[in-house]
């Protein structure tokens, strides 16, 4: 054997409540699950370790982050910790002082949001101007779907009062009708980049693999091939194909592939990638669509105007709705997911058409076809998803902040049907969790606190917002580990600990089922195990 972990509380995927055990391993691969004899099967070059009674649970995965993204998030100003633009700046100025970036090279921030500002107003062009005088500033809010440009970064992107909205995006302007600097949806793209290398890019993927790692994650879902500046497709899966290469992804990455148009699928099917498609712990997964925006940006696509801010209208489609019909058939009729961002019941409407589309062209092909986020929902397309046969890769973590504005955004008769989890568990949904980093921290311990909870991280409200939508223990694990198993076709090889699976093990800092569910927050990784080599222990664990 090459590994024997034993008084370990196994939790196998199927039980409510683990017992003590211990675990074999042998070519990556669980070989036994048993007692105290398993230990009989070490060798000189077996490694054991002794779990104290902690659990030993089915590898965590992460079912939808942005790999890349975390990664170049380590790098640039963290503006999450302020509470008003003052607070911005003075993050910023201490970022430029301390960092000392590039005069050439845009000064980067990234994480704010105004709902935690006075009066929930975004900057002032001027509060922009003043943060960093004489350097072009690109802020972007902690969804991803809208940015802050100050006067330089607009005037280097030749932005003016002439320049058009683009297809699916829209420049903020002031009553003159001049850009006051706030950019949403594909608007961003208008604004300069940062020149990023190969390098760079492998630095941060490499660096946000490590850091999955650390957490307990043992397989990561992540959108990357179109979010890198000046870098395509083609380079993307280069990086990450050299990384595991050389045995520098500790976890496994699963490719969730963004195109926004047939024409680039196409080239991707021609170069000989396909779903499945692997080498060492990097494979390519499902197409990714993004459909609509965020809700606290208010660029979710909603059927009725927002309910604290009907000026906002409806929110923003990105794409045409024909252009996501076409996508989702191509992939379809190769055997390929779609998994679609949706976050608004308008963007769901159509994702769930466009689905059904290509389920009724091509009857002889079934992808599993998914939708991300999945958070604003009316109960008759909770039936329609569960009738279509479509699997929804939620982000429970994100209840932390949501469900402090989400009545707000759509009314609390609208509310009560949304962020449904426990009504998608039990009616049969497939259902998965990911944290959407780095828009959330990809701890699993968070995702799990909050699908068990639905309470803010204060413990808000006492009880949880909609408690009836809480998931038992199992279930957030399930999500966690089978769920996110089923979600790319391996449930067969992996999430679970029995004979022949794969060797993905997480275990907890803590013994989470006899723990009270509000302390899942302390709770850390002790011990991360991939394809049967430790690839994370805690300094403190032995």
């Amino acid at each position: 054997m090459d590994l024997i972990l034993h008084n370990a509380r196994v939790w196998t995927g199927k039980e409510d409540s683990p017992s003590i055990a211990s675990v074999a391993v042998k070519d990556g691969k669980t070989a036994a699950i048993g007692g105290a004899e398993l230990l009989n099967l070490a060798t000189s070059h077996t490694r054991i370790i002794d779990l104290n009674g902690l659990p030993l649970l089915p590898g965590m995965a992460d079912t939808h982050l942005h790999l890349a993204e975390t990664g170049r998030s380590m790098e640039v100003a963290d503006l999450s910790p302020a509470t008003s633009p003052e607070e911005m700046g003075a993050i910023l100025r201490a970022f430029v002082r301390d960092q000392q970036p590039l005069v050439s090279q845009p000064v980067l921030g990234w994480g704010w949001n105004q709902d935690h500002f006075p009066n929930h107003q975004m900057p002032t062009l001027a509060q922009l101007d003043a943060m960093a005088p004489g350097r072009p500033l690109i802020l972007t809010r902690v969804c991803q779907h809208i940015a802050l440009a100050n006067s330089r970064a607009m005037e280097l992107a030749g932005i003016g009062q002439a320049t058009p909205d683009p297809a699916g995006g829209e420049i903020g302007r002031d009553q003159c009708g001049h850009p006051n600097g706030i950019f949403r949806e594909n608007a961003m793209d208008l604004l300069p980049h940062e020149s990023v290398t190969s390098a760079d890019l492998t630095r941060w993927l490499r660096k946000a693999a490590c850091k999955a790692a650390s957490l307990g994650l043992t397989a990561v879902y992540s959108d990357d091939l179109c979010a890198v500046p000046g870098l395509g497709w083609q380079e993307v899966i280069a990086a990450y194909r050299r990384l595991a290469q050389a045995d520098q992804l500790p976890v496994r990455v699963v490719e969730q592939c963004l195109f926004t148009t047939v024409e680039e699928l196409q080239a991707f099917f021609d170069k000989g990638f396909y779903p499945g498609w692997q080498e060492g712990n990097f494979s390519i997964g499902p197409l990714k669509i993004v459909s609509d925006g965020s809700l606290g940006a208010r660029t979710a696509l909603l059927t009725t105007p927002y309910a604290d801010a009907p000026e906002a209208g409806l929110g923003i489609a990105v794409h045409p709705w024909d252009r996501v019909d076409a996508l989702v058939e191509a992939a379809h009729r190769r055997g390929m997911a779609a998994v679609i961002h949706a976050i608004g019941d308008g963007a769901l409407d159509h994702a769930l058409n466009a689905i059904q589309r290509a389920q009724a062209l091509c009857p002889d092909r079934s992808p599993r076809h998914g939708i991300v986020h999945c958070q604003i929902t009316r109960p008759d397309q909770l039936r329609r998803i569960r009738e279509l046969g479509v699997q929804v890769l939620a982000q429970p973590v994100f209840l932390e902040y949501d469900l402090h504005m989400a009545d707000l955004r759509v009314g609390e008769a609208l509310g009560r049907s949304c962020y449904a989890w426990r009504t998608m568990v039990d009616s049969g949904i497939p259902f998965s969790a990911g944290s959407d980093s780095p828009i959330e921290s990809m701890d699993p311990f968070g995702n799990l606190y909050c699908g068990v909870t639905r309470a803010d991280y204060e413990g808000r409200p006492a009880g949880g917002w909609h408690p009836d939508q809480r998931l038992t223990l199992p279930q957030a694990l399930a999500a966690a580990t089978t769920g996110a198993a089923w979600c790319t076709g391996e449930e067969a090889v992996r999430g679970r600990i029995a004979p022949g699976y794969l060797a993905d093990y997480t275990v907890p800092s803590r013994d989470i089922f006899a723990i009270p569910p509000q302390e899942l927050r302390q709770v850390s990784a002790a011990l991360t195990v991939v394809g049967g080599r430790v690839v994370w222990e805690s300094p403190g664990h032995h």
